[in-house]
């Protein structure tokens, strides 16, 4: 398979301290790699790193074969890495509508039309949802809604960060299926989720980080089974794991 990112040997924070250090991995493209650690492992630091909106002391991020730690968010974006930071980040008093328009700055206005039709095709409750206020919408509808206003810029690589977080069960299902649906269009996916179950259910690899550095990488589903893996974050039960 082809390698979409390759973080290597990366060291970054906010700053002068360093959170996430000497972290390397690397991606296949089309893949689901979901990022577990505790709370201040320095996951969302890696994700942020990656993006270019906090300290990068050292190392390489290479995306594509080409080196991006030196460029500016909005030359990253515009080479195929996406960011859905954690938290809200629509406009709560804008129609669904208006936020997916707005998703469209960075797009010729001659594609405005074709890129807000394709993300409506991959999530149709956009469409049904068309003209009500984005904070009306549930919380999961707001999340796939932030999900598809980076996808109106065809990403190649999505960056999520706790995509689920406050969500009832049956929406952090939702949101699971959508992420699904989003790399089996191609589209890699590194994932941080407070949910570790659910999001190594739909990963094909996972990697672990512990006080910034990485503790373990490996196939999600041995990940998942792994006896400190399970007791860390999987409520230490076999069979709730499995």
């Amino acid at each position: 398979m082809t390698v979409a990112l390759e973080v290597v040997s990366v060291t970054a924070g906010y700053g002068d301290n360093p959170i996430v250090q000497d972290f390397s991995a690397s991606l296949q493209a089309g893949s689901i790699t979901t990022l577990i650690g505790g709370n201040g492992a320095g996951k969302s630091t890696l994700l942020r790193a990656i993006y270019g909106t906090n300290r990068f002391f050292s190392g390489r991020i290479v995306f594509e074969g080409e080196s991006i730690e030196r460029l500016p968010p909005w030359q990253r974006l515009k080479r195929g890495v996406g960011f859905v930071p954690q938290g809200r980040c629509n406009f709560p008093a804008m129609s669904v509508g208006e936020n997916l328009k707005m998703g469209c700055y960075t797009l010729p206005a001659a594609a405005h039309e074709a890129a807000i039709g394709r993300v409506t095709g991959l999530f149709p409750i956009l469409q049904q949802r068309w003209r009500i206020d984005a904070g009306n919408l549930s919380g999961g509808e707001q999340q796939i809604l932030e999900m598809a206003m980076v996808l109106l810029v065809e990403p190649k690589l999505l960056l999520l960060d706790e995509p689920s977080l406050g969500l009832s069960p049956k929406m952090q299902g939702d949101v699971f299926t959508t992420v699904q649906r989003i790399a089996a269009g191609g589209v890699t996916v590194l994932i941080v989720e407070q949910n570790v179950r659910g999001a190594l259910l739909i990963s094909d690899r996972a990697l672990v980080m512990e006080q910034g550095r990485k503790f373990m990488e490996g196939p999600a589903e041995e990940v998942r089974t792994d006896p400190r893996i399970r007791q860390a974050y999987l409520g230490g039960n076999i069979h709730q794991a499995a």
